[in-house]
């Protein structure tokens, strides 16, 4: 694509794209789910027309999904999540496939904001969202409100997105397909590729040795539950603090230490927090932490971890690694995984490849349904349809298990 035929972006550097083609080629031949995919949008053209507003992690596995939808005929715009954009992956989607990009690894969360305000004012006709950021928008700033009926529906990748639909905007102007309701995002994706990429991570992060630790997992949804499984495979001795009962049971049942966050917290190596909650971890908690506590965040927003709690009670700051802040209290010192971001793709490459294969899969096969058949679907949050669901598991069982 000619300099002078770029779509409008904001990108840390286009000269940085020879880097991201590579890992987007390196991605794609690993997904062998979206490349079928990719032929059938190619032929079908499902999007012709239709712009697609885009928030999702900005990096090589999405951009192999950007490529599926620019080639089903939709002009897309994105933008990504603070902390996880892979500026090379940026700007080749915008040499490459013609994608509005508006990200940036080090964006701030108020230039994240900004940025979801660009995606929108491209008028897209559905959107696919990332913990309901641009749904937040639409439903809450006059200048978006417009959307509420004319789009024509949207996705939702996560779970910290359904709650917040569900419970803070009682959106029901729209249809919203939640991926994260589906059993195959929730076993698959949530369970082993999050409970993986979280451990390497912190792995990446800090170089330091899990067996061992004492490592206290706060939330046991698919996601904690993953996590805490794989830390416990590493050897670390995990403790799970969780606020459902029948959860905790569960975490129970499965043999791991179970207790309250005010009494594991003293005794913690490390802590991790995986709720998609705001404030999980206050100031007081960073009281009860002994010296040398490594603390990461694997749920959805930075603000999991009241960062603003910590810097208060702390003399100094100091980054001693790339993704590893000390704060520097009266007689301890506390240490923060890349600044409270998700540490699974600030500090490393996120999912497995050939597992967000599959979470790519239902995004592009549920984007198609509301295109073609929006009117079989309701005007609420509401499950991937199973039919879709079952679709995705076949192909992951052809080109997985039969291949």
């Amino acid at each position: 694509m000619e300099q002078n035929t770029y779509p409008e972006h904001d990108v840390a550097d286009l000269s940085l794209a020879p880097l991201g083609r590579r890992r987007v080629a390196w991605a794609r031949s690993h997904m062998p789910i979206m490349r079928s995919i990719i032929e059938h949008f190619e032929k079908e053209k499902p999007f012709t027309g239709l712009t697609i507003g885009i928030c999702l992690h900005v990096e090589a596995k999405t951009g192999v999904w950007l490529e599926a939808l620019t080639k089903g005929g939709a002009k897309v715009v994105i933008t990504g999540s603070p902390g996880s954009t892979q500026d090379e992956t940026a700007a080749a989607l915008v040499e490459d496939y013609g994608v509005s990009v508006y990200s940036r690894r080090d964006e701030s969360f108020d230039d994240h904001i900004n940025y979801c305000r660009k995606v929108l004012s491209h008028q897209p006709d559905i959107i696919a969202d990332n913990g309901a950021d641009l749904h937040e928008l639409i439903f809450t700033e006059p200048e978006f409100s417009g959307f509420q009926t004319s789009l024509l529906g949207a996705t939702e990748e996560t779970t910290t997105g359904a709650n917040r639909l569900r419970e803070d905007f009682h959106a029901d102007k729209f249809s919203t397909l939640i991926i994260n309701d589906t059993q195959a995002k929730r076993i698959i994706e949530n369970r082993f590729g999050v409970g993986s990429s979280v451990v390497d991570g912190i792995m990446r992060a800090t170089n330091v040795m899990l067996h061992g630790k004492k490592v206290v997992v706060i939330g046991y949804g698919y996601c904690g539950s993953g996590t805490a499984q794989r830390l416990r495979g590493m050897g670390a001795h995990v403790t799970v603090v969780e606020s459902n009962p029948l959860t905790l049971l569960e975490a129970h049942m499965e043999g791991f230490y179970t207790s309250t966050l005010e009494e594991a917290l003293p005794d913690a190596d490390m802590v991790v927090t995986i709720t998609g909650r705001d404030n999980v971890l206050r100031k007081e908690h960073f009281e009860l932490m002994r010296d040398n506590t490594i603390i990461a965040n694997a749920g959805h927003f930075q603000r999991e971890i009241n960062l603003a709690d910590l810097a208060a009670v702390s003399q100094s700051q100091d980054k001693i690694r790339p993704h590893v802040t000390a704060y520097q209290l009266e007689e301890k010192q506390l240490f923060v995984l890349s600044d409270a971001n998700l540490v699974n793709l600030s500090a490393g490459d996120g999912n497995p490849i050939e597992i967000m294969d599959l979470g790519l899969a239902l995004q592009s096969l549920s984007l198609e349904r509301i295109a073609l058949n929006r009117d079989s679907l309701q005007n609420i949050p509401q499950p991937v349809p199973f039919d879709i669901e079952m679709q995705v598991a076949e192909l992951a069982v052809k080109h997985w298990i039969n291949h």
